[in-house]
This record gives structure tokens, C-alpha cells and sequence, in this order.
């Protein structure tokens, strides 16, 4: 890939972070890896959410890039459990108590 090749990709990145701002989620970027964190009080944060994650799905699917769907995951924290129904690419998101972050 040629460098202005990069350059217009981690544009276009930092424009779907700034697109899914606008549903108000926290968005935390290493490498090659995003973390997408809402507090979920009522269903219309569940749905800001999946509008997130379907933005960034689209994103990931216009520009040609995998998304590991086994590496994806709904991570619950705090005292209420919730068992939201998220999806990716028409995939449920598994949702855990706990998972493990290098």
C-alpha cells in the first residue's frame, strides 16, 4: 500500500470516529483494535449503540476490511446485568461479565 494509500485510510478512520460521536459513544483506538463504550441506561442507548456498531460495520465493509466477529464481544460492567442483543453483520455479539485485553 502506498503512503498516500495509508494516509487516505487513516483519514477516512478518523472520519467514522467522528461520525460515531454523533451517537454519543466513547471510542478508544490501539493499533488495529476499537473499543466502543456507552453506558446502557434504556433501550434508546441500546439503540445508539447498534447504530455505532452498524456504521462501523458499513465503514469496515466499504473500505475492504475484515472485522473478527469471534474477536467481538458485548462486555458488561458494573452491577445490573443486561443481556443486550447486539449485532454485527447480522451476527449476535456474545456478551460477557469479564474477557481479557492485551
Amino acid at each position: 500500500m502506498s503512503f498516500r494509500a495509508v494516509i487516505l485510510v487513516l483519514l477516512c478512520f478518523l472520519f467514522i470516529l467522528t461520525n460515531l460521536q454523533k451517537y454519543n459513544i466513547k471510542v478508544k483506538l490501539f493499533a488495529d483494535d476499537v473499543k466502543m463504550c456507552l453506558k446502557i441506561e434504556n433501550n434508546v442507548y441500546l439503540q445508539q449503540l447498534q447504530l455505532a456498531i452498524n456504521a462501523l460495520t458499513n465503514w469496515a465493509q466499504e473500505w475492504q476490511l475484515g472485522i473478527s466477529v469471534d474477536k467481538c464481544c458485548v462486555l458488561n460492567v458494573g452491577t445490573k446485568i443486561r443481556a443486550p442483543h447486539l449485532y454485527h453483520d447480522n451476527c449476535t455479539l456474545s456478551v460477557l461479565a469479564r474477557t481479557r485485553d492485551l
